[in-house]
This record gives structure tokens, C-alpha cells and sequence, in this order.
């Protein structure tokens, strides 16, 4: 199922590159900008956040797909927008969002809502089957959103950053490690223990595109790994871009 050659990284010439990490990053810097808003509801300031990362992400993977097809032949299956074994990627991705789900609530939050950690701050402690059932309609739209927000990083992630690693000089086990090393530094988290987070999951995703040629599986393992970090273990700051 997987190309042995990439034909958008060959495409695209060091200014391209140059082009979409600036806007990238012009988009990050926007949103440090207006991190100094605040409301004097706390929730409410960490919604308005929430809410331009989606904004910005979406406006993001717009202009670069426009660039990218405006100036190159290249159709969404280059993009990564590959529906090909459609049936088998959304199993493989529901499987592994039932997965994450159980270890989550098992493992992570129903303990924790008993003994309640300093840093454990998520939007639901699921102390009752009530608790439970009031937070899957949340859980079930924010797992909408963050697959925008996902979306937009695999793309930078696999089609970019991977690529342009495996297809210059790296072999796909390097250029596996070091893309998922540069996703802490595409979303400014250099935390010792996020660092560590991000480069597990970042490989998930890598590994997850390589065996679908797709970025729709690992768009929804990322945007479900999102969605349950976000209600049930850490709550809105968790993206910090």
C-alpha cells in the first residue's frame, strides 16, 4: 500500500519548504499574540484559544493546499488525501480509538478522579456513571475539531518533515525518529515529559501514514488522542499551538 516514492517531495524546491514552515510559524506567532487575551472567565479564555488553534489550523491547511495544487499538478491523493482501503483505515483508526478510550478512562482518569493530582485538570472526573455519560457528547465534538487539528500536523508531519528526511539523505527508520523528535518543536512543547509524549505518538502517527499512504488513520488516532488528553486527563491548554 505504500509508496516507495514520494512525488509531492520531489516536487517542491527549498523556497516551497521555506514557504509552508513560515506560514507555519506565522500562524504560531499569531497565536502567542493573542494568548495574552484574557477573559475573566477562565474557561471562556481557554475556549477562545482553543477555538483560534482551530481556526488558524484550518486556515493553515487551506492556503498550503491551494498553494501546493495552484502551483503544482497534484491531486489530494499526493496531498495524502488517500481513500483507498477506506473501509480498512476507518476500522484501524476506530480500533485504536477504542483502545486509547479504555486505557484512558481505565488507566488514567477514573484513579486519578479519586486522588486528584495537582496537574490532573480535566474537563470531566468521572466519579459516577453520570459523570461518564455527560461527557461523551463533549468528548464526541472536540474529537471533531481536533481531527482539523491533526489534519493539519500530519500533513506537515508526514508529507513534509518525514519526507523531506527520507527522500534527502536518511533511511525510514532515522527519518522516522527524527521527524517525530521535530514534532515537539512544531508545536513549541519542550517539556522534558511532553517531549518524551509527543515523540511515542508522533511515531504511532508516522508508522500509521507509511502503512496506509494516508493521512485519514493517523488524523484520527492524533485527533482522538487529542479529544482524550483534552476531557479527560489535562483540558483545554494541552495544545499549546
Amino acid at each position: 500500500m505504500v509508496k516507495e516514492k514520494s512525488e509531492l517531495i520531489n516536487k517542491l524546491n527549498y523556497k516551497d519548504i521555506i514557504i509552508i514552515l513560515g506560514l507555519w510559524y506565522l500562524m504560531a506567532i499569531l497565536h502567542l499574540i493573542l494568548k495574552e487575551i484574557t477573559f475573566q472567565s477562565f474557561l471562556l479564555s481557554e475556549l477562545f484559544h482553543f477555538l483560534f488553534i482551530l481556526s488558524g489550523r484550518l486556515i493553515y491547511l487551506a492556503v498550503v493546499i491551494f498553494y501546493l495544487t495552484y502551483f503544482y499538478p497534484v491531486g489530494f491523493p499526493e496531498l495524502g488525501f488517500n481513500f483507498s482501503y477506506l473501509k480498512q483505515q476507518l476500522l484501524t483508526g476506530l480500533s485504536l480509538l477504542i483502545f486509547l478510550f479504555s486505557i484512558v478512562l481505565l488507566l488514567v482518569n477514573i484513579p486519578l478522579s479519586y486522588s486528584m493530582p495537582e496537574q490532573f485538570s480535566p474537563l470531566f472526573y468521572l466519579l459516577t456513571p453520570e459523570d461518564f455519560i455527560h461527557s461523551l457528547l463533549p468528548l464526541f465534538l472536540i474529537f471533531l475539531t481536533c481531527i482539523i487539528i491533526s489534519l493539519s500536523e500530519q500533513f506537515l508531519l508526514n508529507k513534509i518533515i518525514y519526507e523531506l528526511f527520507h527522500f534527502t539523505i536518511f533511511n525510514r527508520f532515522m527519518s522516522r525518529l527524527l521527524a517525530a523528535l521535530v514534532y515537539s518543536v512544531l508545536l513549541f512543547d519542550f517539556s522534558p515529559p511532553r517531549i518524551m509524549i509527543n515523540l511515542l505518538i508522533a511515531s504511532i502517527a508516522i508508522i500509521l501514514y507509511l502503512r496506509y499512504n494516508s493521512l485519514l488513520v493517523s488524523s484520527l488516532f492524533m485527533g482522538g488522542y487529542y479529544a482524550l488528553y483534552i476531557v479527560y486527563i489535562y483540558g483545554w491548554d494541552l495544545i499549546k499551538y
